[in-house]
This record gives C-alpha cells, structure tokens and sequence, in this order.
C-alpha cells in the first residue's frame, strides 16, 4: 500500500537535500514523486544507461558499484536511508557510471529529470545542498578505494561490517558471505575466512546468513 501525501511530506521534509524547503514546495515535491518498493537483491540503477530518474532512499540500503573491464564488481559506496542516487546523470546527462542493487527490502522515492531540473530552477539553494552531496560522495568513494588497495583483507572486512550494521538495525547484517565478498572485494573462500578469524576474536557472532557484531 502507498503512502499517504501527508507521510511523503513528513519524508520529504526528513530528506537533507529537501530540509529547508517551505511546506508548499515540499507538498509539490511529494504529489510529483513515484514511492517504489524494492526486493531484496533487485538491481535498479545500470551502469551505461541513459535513465535520467533521481532516486531519494526512504527505507532500506544499496550497495553502488561498478564493472571493470574483466567484468569484475567493485562496490564504491553503500547508501541507506536519506541519501540520493543518480544525480550524477542527471546533472552532466551522460550515461550511468555505476550500477544500484539492494542488500533488503527498500523504497526509493523517484523524481524524472524534468521535476527535478524545475525544482532546482525554483530553488537554487538546493543546487548548493547537491554539491555538498556530491562532494561527500567523491569522498566516500575515495576512502573506499583507498581501503580496497592499502588495508589487508582482515582490516576491509572488519570496517565493512562495522559500517554494514548501521544498515541493518538490531537483526544483525542479513547477508551471504558470497555478497559479503562482492562488497568487499575478494573471493567469498577469503572472506569465510576472516569472518572466522574475527568470530574467534569474539568481535562477531555468526549464524545462517546472518552476522552480529558484538
């Protein structure tokens, strides 16, 4: 069942890029969005598409990544709840540099390119707000890449659990150690491995698909 406009106002509201907008922008914003829920494992976003859709998560976590040349994954970012997607396409109309899947149930609030381009024309103090998303985001994927070439792998993993559990809430980090390894980047022989390594350390606690940290 779909939200009601007066809850997608309080949502909009909650999201950073849209926090100072007064209440008749932020119900304009709310009757012109598309509320779509996501299965787990549901890729949403393609690397090399032309889609220019903005996506706001509301609920949930992705997981941002890219394919090499060899074909193979490596995750940039994970984004939860409040943070946009695909403002990179939208603003330099290219094709899509990275692809979105999720790693649980999620909704996505949805804007085309053309609301989008409006609302910023009527407020171009979120322009200002959207280079300071960007701008955090660079950061983001700069660290994780920095992390993927100059820690061992026992130091990746740790970090990636520790930032995976603030997605996943009081139930524990609901994935497999296969997409664990994607996440990660290295094999999921590896990351079986380390996951024991630290299972022994008594830092974590693991069960059928599921990881705690302790």
């Amino acid at each position: 069942m779909l939200m009601t406009s007066l809850t997608k106002e309080e949502i909009i509201s909650s999201l950073p890029l849209f926090r100072n907008l007064p209440q008749n922008a932020v119900k304009i914003i709310a009757e012109t969005v598309r509320e779509i829920k996501l299965p787990e494992k549901r890729v949403f976003i393609e690397q090399g598409n032309n889609s220019g859709e903005i996506f706001f998560i509301t609920k949930g976590s992705v997981r941002v990544y890219r394919l090499t040349e060899e074909g193979e994954e490596v995750t940039l970012a994970i984004c939860g709840p409040g943070e946009i997607l695909g403002e990179m396409a939208f603003l330099d109309e290219q094709p899509r540099s990275a692809s979105v899947e999720t790693m649980q149930p999620t909704d996505v609030f949805v804007l085309n390119r053309i609301s989008f381009k409006q609302i910023l024309l009527n407020h171009p103090d979120i322009a200002l707000s959207l280079l300071k998303v960007l701008s955090a985001r660079l950061r983001k994927t700069g660290e994780q890449m920095k992390d993927l070439f100059s820690k061992n792998l026992e130091e990746r993993t740790w970090k990636a659990l520790k930032t995976l559990s603030g997605y996943f809430p009081g139930s524990g980090i609901t994935l497999s150690h296969e997409e664990l390894a994607e996440i990660i980047g290295a094999t999921r022989a590896r990351v079986t491995e380390m996951l024991d390594k630290l299972q022994k350390e008594g830092k974590i606690i693991l069960s059928h698909r599921k990881i705690r940290i302790k």
